[in-house]
């Protein structure tokens, strides 16, 4: 009734006059009649009488209903949002058949309405990030099936920032063949040239071309490995009856109180096991210093930045997506599909604190890695 009403004030507009009312220029054309319309709306599919206007020098276009419209823009607008959380385009019809009627939705359909999707990845993909004022840049890579004729995975490269105000932003979503240095090198370098400057601290796992990039690409940063990876590495060269004891040493090494007490833990580590465990105790020695960074930065942030497991978490989203598709059948559609789950796992995110003397402590703790790094002497010797 309410679209039927709207519809008929347009047609009075048009007209320039009511139902049966007479004016004494010639008329700009005249009813004839209804058309029966259907549309899908969010309350079901619902039945519209349209007006039908003859004798009109131009034809009547409705700003209501267009002229090929099916389904409300609400409506559309909610089914990309649909795929992104799990449903596939096979199972819109069975899921949405009481709402969508009996016209439904066909495969074709879904996908072209996805193409809104694909639409805003691209530009989002090509934006300027010189107003991204970015603290922290997490960086990881997953593996992800796309269909190009063979069985071999993609490494999906993400590039996920805190700013200075402490709201977190996505920068970046890439497809490489694998986790090298090319692959993370044009990443990173496809931020920059965009606009990115360089983040105070880089928080990664211990990929080496990763690593390697990172000190080509943005050699100023101070760097953060994830110390959840590390935790992983060591253990798994522990023999099983042995795990639960060597963790704790760990963990006493990264949830110490301060860089000194982490620092007198890793010694002990070392007199313990440097000789018991010697593989395990050289993986710890790699990169040691690197796992420690988190402690000159504000110590609120320690349980943020000390791992990548806000990428972690984010990628169990991108799992869960992805295991209903397998295979994805082309670039485009991966990226842009992990784009929206992404996007949605972010706007879940509650920030960190961040304020004026916060900010001024994460630009001198920058300085000072600079200037004085952190040095694990016993590590070093232990890994040359």
């Amino acid at each position: 009734m309410i679209l039927e009403a709207a519809l008929n004030e347009e047609v009075d507009a048009f007209l320039n006059r009511g139902w049966y009312e007479r004016k004494a220029e010639s008329p700009r054309g005249y009813r004839n009649g209804t058309r029966t319309r259907k549309l899908q709306c969010g309350s079901g599919e619902v039945e519209v009488r349209k007006p039908k206007i003859v004798g009109a020098e131009e034809p009547f276009q409705s700003q209501v209903l267009n002229r090929w419209q099916r389904r409300s823009e609400e409506l559309e607008s909610v089914l990309p949002a649909l795929y992104v959380e799990g449903l596939s385009t096979r199972d819109f019809k069975r899921a949405l058949g009481p709402l969508l009627g009996e016209s439904g939705l066909s495969r074709s359909s879904i996908s072209r309405l996805n193409q809104a999707l694909k639409a805003s990845f691209a530009a989002w993909r090509k934006r300027d990030l010189s107003e991204e004022k970015v603290m922290y840049l997490f960086l990881d890579g997953y593996y992800l099936g796309v269909r190009k004729g063979g069985r071999e995975k993609d490494a999906l490269l993400i590039a996920h920032a805190v700013r200075e105000d402490g709201s977190r932003v996505l920068l970046g979503v890439y497809l490489g063949g694998r986790e090298s240095t090319e692959s993370w090198k044009s990443t990173l370098q496809d931020l920059v040239d965009r606009g990115m400057v360089e983040p105070k601290l880089l928080i990664t796992d211990g990929s080496p071309g990763l690593c390697r990039a990172m000190k080509e690409v943005l050699p100023g940063s101070a760097r953060q490995r994830c110390t959840a990876h590390k935790t992983r590495n060591v253990l798994s060269r522990v023999k099983k009856s042995r795990q639960a004891e060597v963790k704790r040493v760990l963990t006493s090494i990264f949830h110490a109180a301060c860089l000194e007490d982490a620092l007198k833990a890793t010694s002990d580590f070392h007199r313990r096991y440097g000789k018991e465990f010697p593989t395990a105790t050289e993986v710890l020695a790699k990169d040691l210093a690197d796992c420690l960074t988190f402690y000159r930065f504000p110590e609120s942030h320690w349980k943020r930045i000390r791992t990548s497991n806000v990428l972690e978490r984010a990628f169990l989203e991108v799992r869960r997506r992805t295991d209903v598709i397998k295979r994805l059948p082309d670039e485009m559609s991966a990226l842009a599909l992990v784009f929206g789950v992404l996007e949605e796992d972010r706007m879940r995110w509650n920030g960190i604190k961040m304020g004026p003397e916060i900010r001024q402590a994460i630009v001198l703790a920058f300085k000072r890695m600079q200037e004085e790094p952190i040095r694990v002497e016993w590590a070093e010797k232990f890994a040359a």
